[in-house]
């Protein structure tokens, strides 16, 4: 097992597309309200398309805990209502923020060998390591004001009443 130095640890882990901030303290307020504001986010060779609150499996990410903040900054796309940023290849200005919710496996692979009439037969497993990553916040791009939209007052309609016709 190999030791790291954190110039080493900064290095490799700018290489994948992720920076390591710290622990998450008490007074981070992880959970904000909806903003319609999406990203695309290359972590290591994968892209996801994430929004504020969404949560992530991405493969195991080096030199992270559970609960630590995460800054991704290779950021491709930024979107929203009123306007899109397409980087080339990158956002230079853009970052998502995300926290280390879980480290987990993934479900096993069966990898079956075998070569008919030579009683050749090798079974092997795999399960891949994956980090759960819970996206905090967006930013980078201006956010629209979520305006909640005012519906008409309808007036009371009075529905006439039935009466009973005795016979």
């Amino acid at each position: 097992m190999r030791v790291y130095s954190p110039e080493e640890k900064e290095a490799e882990a700018a290489a994948i597309g992720y920076k390591v901030v710290g622990p998450l303290q008490e007074s981070d307020q992880l959970f904000k309200p909806y903003e319609p504001v999406f990203a695309v986010v290359q972590i290591g060779s994968h892209q996801f398309k994430v929004s504020n609150g969404d949560s992530i499996f991405t493969e195991s990410l080096k030199f992270c805990n559970v609960n630590d903040k995460l800054i991704l900054n290779k950021v491709l796309l930024l979107g929203s209502t009123t306007q899109t940023i397409v980087g080339r290849p990158t956002v230079p200005t853009a970052t998502v923020h995300a926290v280390v919710e879980e480290h987990a496996l993934d479900a096993k692979v069966i990898i079956f060998k075998k070569k008919r009439r030579k009683n050749y037969r090798r079974t092997k497993g795999h399960r891949q390591e994956l980090t759960k990553l819970r996206i905090t916040d967006i930013q980078g791009i201006e956010k629209p004001q979520t305006t909640e939209p005012v519906k008409p007052v309808k007036a009371a309609v009075k529905k006439p009443e039935k009466v009973a016709v005795a016979a």
